[in-house]
Order: C-alpha cells, then structure tokens, then sequence
C-alpha cells in the first residue's frame, strides 16, 4: 500500500493539473466553423436540427459519444423554460437506444420564464444544451417504468433538485463544464431573466462557484445512473 502522504500530495497535484488543463475549455465558434462537415458526418446522423443552432447542437453532441446513434429532434417551441428534453411519448415504451428523444428549444418572445435562446454566447448556448443532452443520456439508463416514475417523483423539490444538479454533473464530467459555468453564470447574474427565474436556477442547479469546484475535482467522481448520483472516489481508500 502507498504511504497516505504520498498519495494526498498526489491527489492535491492532480487536482491543480488538471484544473489548469480545463481553462482552455471556453469554446468560440470560429474554432468548431470549420468542422461542422465533419461534425455533421459523426455527430449528425439521426439528428433533426434548425439551422439556427445547427453548429451548438452539433458541438455539444460531440462531447457525448454515447448519443451517437440515437435519434434526437431539435425544434424551436413555447417551453416553460428556456430548453426542456424529454422522450417522444410514442417512443416511451422502447428500449434505451431506440427511443426518439426531443429538445424543445424556446422561441424568443413565447413565454414568461427563461432566456431566448439567441442572447446566449456560442459557448453559453453549447452549455445549456449539453444539459439537456445529460437528461436524455439519464433516461437511456432508465427503463419505459423508470421514465414513468422519474416524471411522477420530479414533481417534488428534493427530487427534481437532485435530478438536476445530478444532471449539471453528467455535463461537467462530458468536458463541458466551463460552456455549463458560462450559461449559468450569465443567467443569474448577468442576464435579464425574471427574479423567479433566477431563483429558481439557484435552487435547483449547481452554482457557478460549485460548478468551478466540480470542474476542478472531476476526476474524482464517478457517474451512477441508477442512484442518481455523482460519486466522490476516495483515491486512498482505493490504494
């Protein structure tokens, strides 16, 4: 077994690296333009996007291999929020990777609650899509029964704040973390959301601060989809 002071300062130093690793993790459109080709031929192929948001959707699908090949319709509509995903409810009943999936992206102008889609920075707008991207990811772990109960359970508070801020980590543990930080950063501070909205933000998801904290430690999580959880691995406990 390593001596623990060995394994603490590596731990310590890891952490710092990998910190400094993540700065670089702002994305700007110019540096995705030129690859949207190549983005359409991996990343594209059962996807319906619009062509306003064609290479956000297409940049933050590519942080998540895994929904490669499942079937994801991007549409513009009049959610309760600024973006909301959910199974088609048609193909509810199916199993995980053949399920169609929607992300209903606000219109500008259709409701009272969020931010329009078109205020948000390339690297804002990649991050609140990546959250969306992180449900539907959940729900592939999920059996038709399991989505059924998650619905019914999100409409109490303690679950629907474990949900999302569980939901906040898949994006953080995809590489997304500053586009994440960014968008929620913008959207409590910055932006002309309604206060109740805002507040909102602030109960449910991970702060900016938190968020920054998981950026910097997010190798030392792993994902349970099954608990709904993010869980800390303790490197000395494992040696």
């Amino acid at each position: 077994m390593p001596n623990s002071s060995f394994m603490i300062f590596f731990f310590l130093i890891s952490i710092i690296s990998h910190s400094q690793e993540m700065i670089d993790e702002f994305l700007s459109r110019d540096s995705f333009n030129c690859k949207v080709d190549n983005l359409k031929k991996d990343f594209g192929k059962n996807k319906t996007i619009p062509g306003e948001i064609e290479l956000e959707c297409l940049t933050a699908l590519s942080y998540y291999p895994e929904l490669k090949n499942i079937e994801i319709i991007f549409q513009f509509g009049s959610p309760v929020s600024t973006m909301v995903s959910r199974p088609k409810l048609k193909s509810i009943f199916r199993s995980g990777n053949k399920r169609v999936y929607e992300v209903i992206v606000r219109k500008p102008g259709t409701s009272k609650n969020g931010l329009e889609w078109n205020e948000l920075s390339f690297n804002s707008l990649i991050g609140w899509i990546a959250h969306e991207l992180g449900h539907i990811v959940h729900y592939g772990h999920k059996t038709s029964g399991g989505i059924l109960f998650t619905g019914i359970k999100y409409g109490f508070p303690g679950y629907r704040r474990r949900m999302e801020r569980f939901t906040d980590n898949l994006v953080i543990q995809h590489d997304l973390g500053y586009a994440l930080f960014e968008g929620t950063d913008y959207c409590i501070n910055y932006s002309n959301a309604k206060p109740h909205y805002k507040k909102y933000m602030e109960k449910y998801y991970l702060s900016p601060t938190e968020i920054k904290e998981r950026i910097s430690s997010k190798n030392f999580y792993r994902v349970n989809y099954d608990a709904t959880k993010i869980v800390r691995i303790d490197p000395i406990a494992k040696s």
